[in-house]
């Protein structure tokens, strides 16, 4: 996709490839934009191999240094801008297939200024001078297009057609939609609710939440002193109230009451109040049927909700988790697509088992961090951890029950199910 010049955004972790033939200005716009530790320059690296940044004969080396740097600093998440021409497909590659790697979001840059306005910055310049012959040939092996690079992987693309769009570009860089490590305190982590209304008010009460007027559409709760809820996701589907279980979802995130992260339904229903053809099964079907008889409002308001959650929550510093399908260590932070795949589906070994579910590559068991991950998606008789993970999804709205784990206590809250709503295709 390509991003406007108005409000700019560069997810942290980022790797940004810098294009564009000499005299461009890409120096002069990573120097304006970036700290100087984020700037990983072909250039100074031609300097650290060769004591002289214009020594071409030390362009292999010098892009060994290069790629090892961009390669540790991807590896620790850190935002990583790239000043080389990168003119050729072949030279940006290898930087993209670094950011596979380390599933960090790729941004290209490209440098469409005239030519001639190249060649006149070059005979400008005091340390080296770059011949006419040579801006000729590395404009005609630039991009034609952005849409060449979005084709080669790369997640967003902005192009700057001049000097006054390079000096516009903003404050590029912001922290991840997933990051709320100054969040701290304690935090109620509750499961898959699909729909469970009733189920969700009882237990919100037993954990002290204040709930008002409980039988109106939307209830007023407030949370405890210093007490904040976490949902899991999976808010719809299957269960018998969903449009009312989403209204006081969201109410409770817009009061801040609550935090919430989306699940693998909620990001189908998504698609399809969108208007992507989506497959109506397990549920969807009576959500839509709610939702078309709540009005259009009501699904424009829900709409905007779930497209604004992020795929998963960093808090208390970085100590608790919270994805509905779970996240391996090396994907906590990170604004990306694979990220977010995992988060809302869990990661598919491409197997199914004897009721034909497809099988999920088992990553709580190989998890070794520090971080508490809370995540549900896959119900289970009884919430138990798994080294520092929990599965809170105890299958309410198949006749189990509605689980809270509550932070940092580590205490288990639940409420059974009223009844089955929905027979599970596999037993819990």
């Amino acid at each position: 996709m390509t991003t406007q010049l108005s409000g700019p955004s560069i997810a942290q972790g980022a790797l940004v490839v810098l294009i564009g033939p000499s005299g461009s200005g890409k120096s002069t716009f990573a120097q304006q934009h970036f700290k100087p530790t984020q700037i990983v320059s072909s250039d100074a690296c031609r300097a650290m191999v060769a004591d002289d940044e214009a020594d071409q004969a030390a362009t292999t080396a010098a892009f060994a240094v290069l790629h090892c740097i961009v390669e540790q600093r991807l590896r620790a998440g850190r935002l990583t801008v790239v000043d080389a021409t990168n003119v050729q497909a072949k030279a940006r590659r290898p930087l993209l297939d670094l950011a596979v790697r380390y599933h960090r979001p790729r941004m290209a840059i490209l440098f469409e200024l005239p030519p001639q306005v190249c060649k006149e910055r070059n005979r400008q310049r005091l340390d080296r001078v770059v011949g006419d012959f040579v801006v000729d040939r590395q404009c005609a092996q630039a991009p034609v297009s952005e849409g060449v690079l979005s084709r080669e992987g790369f997640d967003h693309v902005i192009v700057l057609h001049s000097a006054e769009e390079a000096d516009a570009f903003g404050m590029p860089s912001h922290p991840s939609p997933t990051l709320w490590r100054d969040r701290a305190g304690s935090f109620d982590v509750i499961g898959d609710l699909h729909g469970c209304c009733d189920e969700l008010l009882s237990l919100l009460r037993i954990m002290g939440y204040k709930v008002e007027n409980s039988s109106a559409l939307i209830p007023r709760i407030t949370a405890p002193e210093g007490r904040t809820a976490v949902f899991v996701g999976d808010f719809v589907d299957r269960g018998p109230d969903n449009v009312r279980t989403l209204l006081i979802v969201m109410a409770m995130v817009r009061s801040g009451a609550a935090l919430a992260v989306p699940g693998n339904h909620d990001d189908k229903l998504l698609r399809a109040l969108q208007g992507s053809p989506v497959k109506i099964s397990n549920g969807l079907d009576h959500t839509l049927q709610e939702l078309s008889a709540a009005g259009e409002e009501m699904q424009a308001l829900v709409r905007e909700f779930l497209d604004g959650l992020p795929s998963h929550l960093i808090l208390d510093g970085g100590n608790l988790v919270v994805a509905h399908a779970g996240l391996p260590q090396d994907l906590h932070g990170i604004d990306s697509p694979r990220a977010r795949d995992v988060a809302l589906f869990g990661s598919p070994t491409g197997q199914r088992d004897e009721f034909g579910l497809k099988v999920l590559a088992d990553w709580a068991h190989a998890y070794e961090g520090d971080a508490v991950v809370v995540w549900g998606h896959l119900p289970v008789a009884e919430a138990t951890w798994v080294g520092n993970t929990i599965n809170i999804d105890t299958g309410c709205v198949h006749g189990g029950g509605l689980t809270a784990l509550r932070y940092p206590e580590r205490e288990l809250v639940s409420v059974p199910a009223a009844r089955v709503y929905s027979s599970p295709i596999k037993p819990l």
